[in-house]
Parts: structure tokens; sequence; C-alpha cells
């Protein structure tokens, strides 16, 4: 029952992030502003994020560190994901977008503020309504990011725990970035 509520919830930011536009109810799958004219490749075959894999850029003990579990890869929304459940009521999603730069991503209904993670420029985002969820996003290049989506403290909706785990999880991220 955790796994699913961790994992929905870290799918549902995602795919808000990926919308194109602002809905009043339920997050829907949505596109960016960027056009695709062709089947969408995966980050193994494309630019910046070539060769990396999700669940690669934050190792077991980094993991067990952080009180996460075993990652477990997905694919959502036309990027590579891993997902850990949290030994407590949260969980991390690591996100590769091989063709989406982070400033196409909609983060309309989030608080911003601008972060630098090792040598990249990113932001923090945190849902406007709080949630118990944080997210740090990693400029890789104009055209390429990495979303590091976390929850923590879930029922007592705690999004300063989960955007230290965020803001952690992302360190060990671009440590492993080209």
């Amino acid at each position: 029952m955790n796994r699913t509520r961790i994992a929905v919830a870290g799918l549902v930011l995602f795919t808000a992030a990926c919308s194109s536009s602002v809905t009043g109810g339920d997050a829907k799958p949505g596109t960016t502003s960027q056009t695709q004219t062709s089947a969408p490749s995966s980050s193994s075959s494309n630019g910046a994020l070539a060769g990396l894999k999700p669940c690669e850029l934050v190792t077991g003990s980094e993991a067990s560190g952080l009180g996460l579990g075993s990652p477990e890869p997905r694919r959502a929304a036309g990027a590579d994901t891993c997902e850990w459940e949290s030994n407590e009521s949260g969980g991390l999603t690591v996100a590769l977008n091989a063709t989406i730069g982070a400033e196409s991503l909609d983060y309309a209904s989030s608080d911003k503020s601008p972060l630098k993670v090792g040598k990249y420029d990113g932001f923090t985002a945190k849902p406007k309504v709080d949630s118990g969820l944080c997210d740090v996003v990693i400029s890789v290049s104009e055209s390429s990011s990495v979303q590091v989506v976390a929850s923590a403290d879930v029922a007592n909706r705690n999004p300063a725990k989960a955007c230290e785990l965020a803001q952690k999880s992302a360190d060990f991220v671009v440590a492993k970035l080209p």
C-alpha cells in the first residue's frame, strides 16, 4: 500500500510537471511546448544524458543512507525514471528528460527557487498546495534535464523534509552526470 502511494505521488507530480497547461483537478499526462515529430527516444540514445540509467544515479549505499529501499526502473511521460520507496512515509523518483530542458517543464503550480547543484543550475519546486512533495530540477543542457522528486512524511505534509531528501539525492545524481 505504502509503495503504491509513493509511486503514484511521484508519478503524479512528474506528470504534472510535464504538462503544458495547468489543470484545476487531477493531474493528467500532457506534453511540453516542444513538438514531437517522431517516436520518443530513450535517454540512452540522446545527447547529454546518453548512456545514463536513472537507477544507477543513486547507488545502493547512497539510497540506504537516505533511508531508501531498492530501486525500481520505470518509464513515465516519455522519460526513463527510477523509484525508491522510503523506510518511512515517503520515497524518491529520478527522471531523465533527454529531450526536455528544465525551463520547458511546467511548474506554474509550484513555488520555484533557483538552486545550484554541483556545476549545474537548476531549481527547487514545491507545490503551492502543501503536499509533502518537493522537486529538484537540474538543467543539464538547454534541451535536457533531470528531475529529482521526493516525498517525505506525506501524512504530515512535510515539504521541508522532502526538499532535504531531494537535495541530498540531487547531489548524488549530479556526481554521476557528464
